[in-house]
């Protein structure tokens, strides 16, 4: 009986080492696959790097239609601050109207951000 169970237990060792193998192959055949697309990708059209400047005004369009017209990015809400009395949303995008008053936008929401 020793034998048998010894047999069994290298048999499941074995294929738990085939299976942890094989996720490690396809992870890191995905990471180079990806870093190859992406090098690709910036031979054709370069990444551009930098960030919207704060106190220049943008057009800012959202998935519903919806225009903010020369607005000010003024930052992000906290996604960890349980303040929000209106639910309990991923970030908000803080929008300064020309009116000096403030808009809250869902991050997911922002479409295109056109700076004017």
């Amino acid at each position: 009986m020793s034998v048998g169970s010894s047999g069994a237990t290298s048999l499941w060792a074995f294929v738990i080492g085939a299976v942890a193998l094989l996720i490690a192959f396809g992870y890191v055949k995905s990471r180079v696959t990806a870093a190859r697309r992406r090098a690709e990708r910036q031979k054709t059209l370069p990444f551009i790097w930098g960030p919207l400047r704060g106190g220049a005004r943008y057009d800012v369009y959202l998935s519903d239609g919806r225009l903010f017209e020369g607005v000010a990015l003024m930052g992000t809400s906290d996604p960890e601050d349980r303040s929000l009395p209106i639910g309990d949303w991923e970030g908000l995008l803080v929008l300064g109207l020309a009116s000096g008053k403030r808009a809250f936008v869902r991050l997911s929401e922002v479409r295109v951000v056109v700076e004017v």
